[in-house]
């Protein structure tokens, strides 16, 4: 099923070459997936001789729920076993700490997203819950209302809640899983996904897999050392990525500057907005001409891409991803940065030739993903 969600449609033949089955068991296991409505026949290749029948997935045979708790907005997707997006629903954030009633709001909102998606609940395999450093966040991260509440532990109330099984993720490494299935990524291919949203972190993926780490925290893309005599930051080390070029350094930046705060449309002793969309106002003044806010993201994009470089040279990457809303609303800056960085020595020195691109899906990638983690778990049962 894996090899048909990356290369469909695809013939029983072809599947035989790319699993390394014999087409015996292939057929018999193609009959078994027909007979349970998770894959469907669709047209003839034509061949030299008999021409083959192609073979893809039902998007709507299996679904899950992915639900993306922000600062402001809670974001809820419905994904098939395709990686297309079925239904979409945003709302404002519930302006509460109280857990049941957060709770009742989040169960809500999923049978609102499914009754209105006209997809029957039954397929419904579960919901992925993802916030910025779930399941291991700092109070600094993540929406306020979630302060003080470990991921593992709204994952079991939603449960009980919902009735489904729930699996809880940082955005990140969600995000990197979300490209796996939405853009087809094959089984075979190793890539890194940068993700910009409050912070910075990596999900990398191999062999179809998440790298998670003996605790959960591979992929701390931000807590990279980049500066070995740089500013402290709030995990105890110095010179991170996060704490010299991270989004909320680029606003605060942005903020004490008032020629960047001007251009950017910042108030300095205003209300604050979330960080995300403070830095999407920087990243729209820099596109539009504004020199202020641009040499504030090429600085922050110098450091970005000594960072991206590190982590292709210690994996042998030859894919690197950019998403997250961050990467959405400045990939013009960060992406040529991180290829002029990383190309200089490709050619020359490692023989190969790396692509750096922007998901598709870089500003709902977190959402997708935590649908696509419910999804990935069964697909390889």
């Amino acid at each position: 099923m894996d090899a048909i969600r990356a290369s469909e449609p695809l013939s029983r033949v072809e599947l035989a070459a790319m699993t390394g089955l014999t087409e015996a068991a292939v057929s018999m296991t193609v009959r078994r997936l027909l007979g349970e409505g998770l894959i469907v026949e669709t047209g003839r290749t034509p061949t030299a001789g008999k021409p083959r029948t192609l073979l893809r997935l039902d998007p709507g045979a299996r679904i899950a729920v992915g639900i993306y708790l922000d600062e402001l907005t809670t974001t809820y997707v419905l994904t098939g076993q395709t990686g297309g997006i079925l239904s979409r629903l945003a709302r404002p954030a519930p302006d509460t700490a109280d857990r049941p009633a957060l709770l009742r709001a989040l169960v809500a909102d999923v049978n609102l997203l499914l009754a209105g998606s006209g997809v029957d609940p039954d397929r419904c395999l579960g919901v992925g819950v993802v916030w910025p450093a779930a399941p291991h966040s700092r109070p600094e991260d993540g929406p306020a209302r979630l302060h003080g509440w470990r991921g593992d532990d709204l994952g079991r109330e939603l449960e009980k809640a919902t009735g489904w099984p729930v699996l809880v993720e940082n955005d990140a490494t969600a995000a990197a899983v979300g490209e796996y299935w939405v853009a087809r990524v094959g089984p075979d291919q190793a890539f890194a996904a940068l993700y910009m949203g409050t912070g910075l972190g990596a999900g990398i993926v191999l062999d179809g897999r998440a790298m998670r780490g003996g605790r959960g925290h591979a992929g701390e893309f931000g807590h990279l050392c980049v500066q070995t005599d740089g500013p402290p930051c709030w995990c105890g080390g110095r010179g991170c990525l996060e704490a010299l070029a991270g989004p909320r350094t680029v606003v605060g930046a942005a903020l004490a500057d008032p020629r960047a705060a001007g251009e950017a449309g910042l108030v300095p002793a205003g209300p604050r907005r979330s960080v995300a969309d403070d830095f999407a106002a920087v990243a729209r003044a820099a596109r539009g001409g504004a020199p202020c806010c641009r040499d504030l993201l090429e600085d922050s994009a110098r450091h970005v891409a000594a960072a991206a470089e590190s982590v292709v040279n210690l994996i042998d990457l030859d894919l690197v991803v950019l998403t997250g809303p961050g990467f959405a609303a400045a990939s013009f800056i960060y992406g040529p940065a991180i290829m002029r960085r990383i190309g200089a020595a490709d050619t020359r020195t490692w023989h190969r030739s790396v692509t750096v691109t922007v998901s598709l899906a870089a500003a709902t990638a977190s959402a997708t993903g935590a649908a696509a983690l419910v999804l990935q778990s069964h697909l390889r049962r």
